[in-house]
This record gives structure tokens, sequence and C-alpha cells, in this order.
């Protein structure tokens, strides 16, 4: 009889990230873009890009699901992995929605804040990464904890850009529409940058329950 393949969830943890950081690169690139017409006129285009990316990291969600479901033993708590990659299934979602929020809001021309959040999105996410990457060595990594706080202070940068675009949005903007617009991004990004934190805050919980 064949052995059964032993499941590595640290490395589809780790998967699942990429995802969500190939989707902050893909958001990065359509604002940085933004300024041109055609990259407007190939929003839709862009954007399905993005759900497709999204998609398989639904898949790679579903089939850790799966495999503890099915599993006797696990690495670590396997509430610990349940709640670490229901995190990063957010951090993906939540980035997806802002780009969507673009498409749906019909924005044609970007506010200046709006480059610096995503640019802090994508930091958190690659830092993110580099947590999980050290995740399944926790108990032997040198530097764990050390990203955790990395992490924290982005988001804690994020929440101060957040404030002060609010501030300025309010201050120099008098059309009500776009108020509402803009705020609800302003909220969406602010979501990316709480929910790095918290998959951070999960993975630093499972390491001191299972040290």
């Amino acid at each position: 009889m064949a052995k059964k393949k032993e499941v590595n969830y640290f490395e589809m943890m780790e998967d699942a990230m990429r995802h969500a950081c190939d989707i902050s690169d893909r958001l990065l690139e359509l604002i940085r873009d933004f300024g041109q017409e055609k990259t407007r006129e190939k929003l839709p285009a862009r954007l399905d890009a993005i759900h497709e990316i999204e998609h398989d990291g639904d898949r790679v969600h579903d089939e850790i699901i799966y495999e503890l479901n099915r599993a006797f033993i696990t690495p670590i708590d396997r509430e610990d992995i349940l709640l670490v990659a229901h995190d990063i299934d957010k951090i993906t979602d939540n980035i997806e929605n802002v780009a969507f929020r673009l498409w749906m809001f019909n924005v044609t021309a970007l506010r200046p804040e709006m480059q610096e959040f995503v640019e802090l999105i994508r930091k958190c996410c690659g830092k993110a990464a580099e947590v999980l990457a050290e995740f399944g060595n926790f108990k032997k990594s040198k530097v764990i904890l050390t990203l955790i706080r990395q992490l924290s202070e982005y988001e804690h940068e994020g929440d101060t850009l957040y404030r002060t675009a609010v501030k300025n949005l309010f201050t120099n903007e008098t059309d009500l529409l776009e108020i509402q617009k803009w705020r609800e991004l302003y909220h969406d990004m602010e979501i990316c940058f709480d929910t790095c934190k918290e998959m951070a805050q999960s993975v630093e919980n499972a390491i001191v329950k299972n040290s």
C-alpha cells in the first residue's frame, strides 16, 4: 500500500500568501498606470486577471481545510492553522476588493495618497510572506518575532496615512459624492493593513501556544 504523502501546511500557507502578494503587485501596477486612458479602458480585463488570482488563492485555502479535516495529527494545533489560513484568505479578498472598488465607483482620477496606500499594502504583504516563510521553523527561527513587530509597525504607518488622507479629503474636497467614494476607498485600504497585522498576530499566538 502506497504511503500517504505528508501534508506541509506551512508551505500551503506560504503558497496562499503568494497569491495575496501577486494581487497587491497587480494593484500597484494598475495604480501606477491609472493616469493612462488605455489603462482605464482595459480596467475590466485587469480586474478579471486579479479575480483569477484570488480564485486560485481560494483553492489553496480550500485545500488546507480539506487536509485538516482528514488529518489525524497536525504539526501545530489545527485551530491555529485554520485561523492563519482564514486570515490569509481575508487579506487576498480585501486587496481584490480595493481593485474592484475603482470600477464600481467609476473612479476616473486618483487622489494623491492612493499610490502611497497601495505601496504600503504591498509592503505589508511582503512582510507577511516573510513571517510565513519562517513559520514552519518557528521554534528555531531567530527573526520571526522581529518580522511580526515590523509588520505591526507598517500597520501603524497605515493608520497614520488613513487619518491624514481622510482629514485632507474633508478639508479640500467639496463634492459630497467624491467624499463618500474616497472615504470608503480609504477605509477599504486601511482594512488591508489591519488584516495583515491580524494574520501576524495569529502566527504569534500560535508560536506562544505551540512552543
